[in-house]
């Protein structure tokens, strides 16, 4: 007998038990995969693209050759950060390449994996604050200097809007970055727990 049979003849008695398609539901499971697997496509290479383009940051700002090391020290360190999370997010994408939404386990496996690297996201895009928070400051010290002045001969006042803006700045790009993640990531997240809900039910 199978599994369509089985379905029928158990709806066809008194109960209120009623089968899922679970077949059907893991293999629209595709479908939410298939949407990821084509927002990481893209966002791959503009990844890549973006960590190149940030190397060239002190010859866009012309930056004194006697800030280069302080600029590509830090710079060093992102890419090595970026290096160790662009191989988890490749990782993730090949998985999700062979997952097939035969099984339910495999279907929790790759929910867990997404919610993982959604987490790693996140996790990534906090961390490359440190850096532009050194170009930011290196912008505004040679701004000044242009003009003659130090930070030292800044008033109070607006030693505090300086504080008070990278603040905002840092709260704002952090909100920016749990929304981004959200909206690249979370559709399909959220597609696929229901998918799993359902299943258990």
């Amino acid at each position: 007998m199978n599994f369509d049979q089985l379905k029928e003849q158990w709806n066809n008695e008194d109960s209120n038990v009623h089968i899922p398609d679970t077949i059907e539901q893991l293999k629209e499971s595709k479908h939410p995969i298939e949407k990821i697997q084509k927002n990481m496509k893209k966002e791959f290479p503009a990844q890549v693209l973006a960590i190149i383009l940030i190397g060239f940051f002190p010859l866009q700002f012309k930056f004194p050759a006697s800030q280069y090391l302080i600029y590509y020290t830090s710079y060093a360190m992102m890419v090595v950060i970026s290096s160790y999370y662009l191989y988890g997010f490749y990782k993730f994408y090949k998985q999700a390449d062979l997952y097939t939404g035969n099984t339910k386990n495999s279907l929790w496996k790759i929910f867990h994996e997404l919610k993982l690297n959604m987490e790693r996201y996140q996790s990534f895009g906090f961390l490359l604050l440190p850096h532009f928070l050194l170009t930011i400051g290196l912008v505004i010290y040679n701004t000044l200097e242009e003009k003659g002045k130090t930070l030292s001969e800044l008033t109070n006042a607006h030693q505090y809007s300086l504080i008070l803006t990278v603040l905002i700045g840092t709260l704002f790009v952090v909100i920016s970055i749990i929304l981004w993640t959200k909206y690249i990531y979370g559709r399909q997240a959220k597609q696929l727990e229901s998918i799993l809900n359902e299943i258990d039910e």
